[in-house]
């Protein structure tokens, strides 16, 4: 392995270089020539990480990061930032990382892809064509999750990823014979869906039984949207309304109108976080408060709620980690991000540091930087992480555990299941 992570062939093909050679100059002079690279070659293995033994340290492996750090996904960049540089810095101040017989420093090297897929893809190829990367974490949501998956899995090289709910991430690849190189840990539509609409059952909550139901046109959109009518419709629910938005969208007036017009008490809408926050301030601004308002994906992180304020109280949202789950270091882990920012610990918080976890111990239990070797030993992956238990399927998936959640006073705190760790619920919505 050289000294930018990519592995070293300088021995594996000197059969071939031979017989150029001898095409070329003749025997003789072929001989010598393979010889001098030969030599030359021992002075660069110096420089190569070991498939096994040799105890040596010294030896770097980059593992490259695409991250949404601006544009409408960039809450999510910073929690992921923050969490993969905390892993590797643990990595390394015990000694770094233990491949094969020999320490590696692991280097992370984070571009921004704007929250643009064409962006996250060409990240991900100079990741590993340019700065030599080894394995690539990749960013949040399908939007931007899939594309960059799709040039790791081009480019050959192991990628892990959080954050892109299964079916979109399944489906890309369904038809092709599914990832070889490509591994996603999160959420499947159907639990959070049968959660979303069987919590106001089995807290009691009194409602009318109708549901107002909007997606946005995102990847997410066509696979939450049938799964949550269905979950509504055999947890009681009459669907009333059944609605499609345009990704971020922050004019909400006509469906403000026609979720008033529904009578429908309880709201589930599918957005980022700059649409939820709009959604909030018009929504009062129109005097329109259902009983429950439920926001997915973009109420999960901090920003919201600092930016909608008290509208956010009440808002109920699903949850695959909090700090107060029962996993080994989430309390800790949440503990010490408020301690450096001052800031409240979000959701992806857990499972991105899980990832570069995850990630680096399949590396040392590859004991090779060879990219088939990396997959192998992920796809081996079988543990209980701080965000809960993983260990991927034939389609290199594994599924969160999931609570509900709701916005009180700034926190975000499990109302269900009802239980240790769980407060009442605020109902109806303020």
């Amino acid at each position: 392995m050289g000294s930018n992570g990519r592995p070293c062939n300088v021995h594996r093909d000197k059969g071939e270089t031979m017989r150029r050679f001898k095409q070329t100059f003749g025997m003789g002079l072929a001989v010598l020539l393979l010889l001098s690279i030969m030599l030359a070659g021992g002075v660069l293995a110096a420089g190569c990480g070991s498939d096994g033994g040799g105890g040596e340290s010294g030896g770097e492996l980059v593992i490259g990061v695409d991250a949404s750090m601006s544009g409408p996904l960039a809450g999510f960049g910073a929690y992921q930032k923050w969490a993969i540089d905390k892993a590797v810095a643990e990595i390394n101040d015990a000694g770094g990382l233990d491949v094969g017989g020999e320490m590696m420093t692991v280097k992370t090297i984070l571009y921004d892809n704007k929250s643009d897929p064409n962006v996250a893809s060409s990240n991900v190829d100079t990741l590993i064509n340019k700065d030599g990367a080894i394995a690539i974490i990749g960013p949040v949501t399908p939007a931007v999750g899939n594309a960059a998956a799709l040039a790791a899995e081009k480019n050959g090289i192991p990628y892990l990823e959080t954050g892109n709910s299964i079916e979109p991430f399944v489906a890309v690849k369904a038809d092709s014979g599914g990832w070889k190189y490509a591994f996603n840990f999160f959420v499947l539509a159907p639990p959070v869906a049968e959660n979303a609409f069987k919590f106001p059952v089995d807290l009691g909550l009194e409602t009318n039984m109708k549901t107002f139901i909007s997606v946005d046109n995102s990847p997410d959109g066509p696979v939450f949207g049938p799964a949550c009518e269905a979950a509504a419709e055999a947890n009681g629910w009459e669907v009333v309304g059944m609605e499609t938005h345009p990704a971020s969208q922050t004019e909400f007036n006509s469906l403000i109108s026609k979720m008033k017009a529904s009578g429908a008490d309880y709201v589930y809408v599918l957005g980022d976080t700059p649409s939820f926050v709009a959604l909030s301030k018009q929504m009062a601004a129109a005097n329109y408060a259902p009983k429950i308002l439920y926001y997915q994906r973009g109420a999960q992180l901090q920003e919201f709620a600092d930016a909608a304020g008290d509208l956010a109280n009440g808002v109920t949202l699903e949850a695959y980690w909090l700090p107060t789950m029962p996993y080994p270091g989430a309390a800790e882990l949440g503990a010490a991000y408020e301690s450096a920012t001052g800031k409240k610990a979000g959701q992806i918080l857990g499972p991105e540091y899980a990832a570069a976890q995850i990630l680096t111990q399949a590396i040392s239990r590859a004991g090779s930087t060879e990219p088939q070797a990396i997959v192998d030993a992920l796809a081996a992956t079988d543990d209980t992480f701080v965000c809960g238990p993983v260990k991927f399927d034939e389609n290199h998936t594994s599924a969160l555990n999931l609570v509900v959640a709701q916005w009180q006073d700034g926190t975000s705190q499990q109302i269900w299941p009802e239980g240790e760790g769980a407060v009442p619920a605020i109902f109806p919505m303020p």
